[in-house]
């Protein structure tokens, strides 16, 4: 990923680990691992604490060296996969401004298992790693993690933030989004309880699912080529839902008018909202009220599907707890047969 505007990210010279660095109101961190599992936690101190079972190359910049940047230049990313290569076009994602005038900034290079906690009020989190796991938990600001062969976990995350995964699965719980870039060439992406005001996500092999969430007023897409793609809606909604070479299904609990044909549906529901669409090339699309657990047979068809590469690399940590729902629904891609459950017009 190339960060062209941070003009002030350089090496540092290796230090040892488990250190503290004591830092200004929104300050901004910036880590990159070769290789591991990275933790990014919050506390309610004005230090940076590093731990990490590897040395890392470590710097911490004084305001004057730490340029703010307005935007991330994402470049193009070709990806090698079972069904033949994958690009990503390069993207350009606007920043919005860090709170306050002064910012210094913790970068840290190397690799190994890492915690980092940071103080509550840091204005920006870069994040990368190459191969392993990214766990940012409990962070409310800036984001932007980056990942290749590793999965991102986003926890009580909440503000403005871009995240790609190039192979890893991505899994977002009890978060709630000011705007939020999200893209996969071939990982999974699950959001359980979030809250989302403008989304955006996209795969190209990967499904995704958007369960037991809320929208607010915004816009909100959710597009895979191959995979399905499945929304689980708490609260009212506009929903636009189209599927090329799949179906749309719809199992509402709640009120909801919905209208159209076995390929594309429009769905008002509980009186209608902010304006949601959904899309699959070449997999299926579900509607529903709440959360999956609700609507077993659609649990049931999305379970049947096969051959997405989802684990995790050997060297990441087990999944935590609030993966496990997506243990249902995570090889997902080709669409499955029409399931035997009520349809609504």
């Amino acid at each position: 990923m190339l960060l062209a505007s941070l003009s002030w990210l350089i090496l540092a010279a290796p230090v040892r680990a488990d250190e503290q660095y004591d830092v200004g109101p929104s300050a901004v961190l910036n880590v990159r691992l070769n290789r591991g599992n990275l933790t990014v936690q919050t506390w309610d101190r004005p230090q940076v604490q590093i731990q990490s079972d590897e040395p890392l190359a470590v710097q911490h910049l004084p305001p004057a060296q730490v340029q703010e940047p307005k935007q991330v230049q994402i470049s193009s990313e070709r990806v090698a996969t079972e069904h033949g290569p994958v690009t990503l076009p390069a993207e350009t994602f606007v920043l919005p401004d860090i709170p306050g005038a002064q910012h210094d900034a913790i970068v840290a290079r190397g690799a190994g298992n890492v915690t980092i906690t940071i103080p509550r009020n840091t204005g920006m989190v870069i994040a990368h790693v190459r191969a392993g796991h990214l766990t940012l938990n409990g962070y409310h600001g800036i984001f932007v993690a980056h990942t290749r062969m590793a999965g991102i976990d986003l926890n009580g995350v909440g503000g403005t933030g871009f995240v790609e995964s190039l192979r890893g699965k991505v899994v977002a719980s009890n978060s709630s989004f000011d705007r939020l870039r999200m893209r996969t060439a071939t990982g999974n992406m699950l959001f359980v309880g979030c809250t989302s005001h403008q989304i955006q996500a996209t795969s190209t092999y990967g499904s995704i699912v958007y369960d037991n969430g809320h929208f607010q007023p915004g816009l909100a897409r959710f597009e895979s080529d191959h995979g399905n793609v499945a929304l689980g809606v708490r609260g009212g909604a506009q929903i636009g839902a189209h599927s090329g070479a799949g179906h749309v299904v719809s199992s509402f609990h709640t009120e909801a008018h919905v209208q159209g044909n076995p390929t594309t549906k429009q769905a008002t529901v509980e009186g209608g909202g902010p304006v949601v669409t959904a899309t699959s090339k070449n997999g299926s699309v579900y509607l529903y009220s709440g959360s999956m657990d609700q609507h077993p047979h659609v649990r049931q068809e999305l379970s049947g599907s096969t051959n997405l590469p989802t684990a995790r690399t050997p060297s990441a940590a087990p999944p935590p707890p609030h993966e496990q729902p997506f243990q249902r629904f995570n090889r997902l891609r080709q669409p499955p047969p029409r399931p035997p459950f009520r349809r609504q017009p």
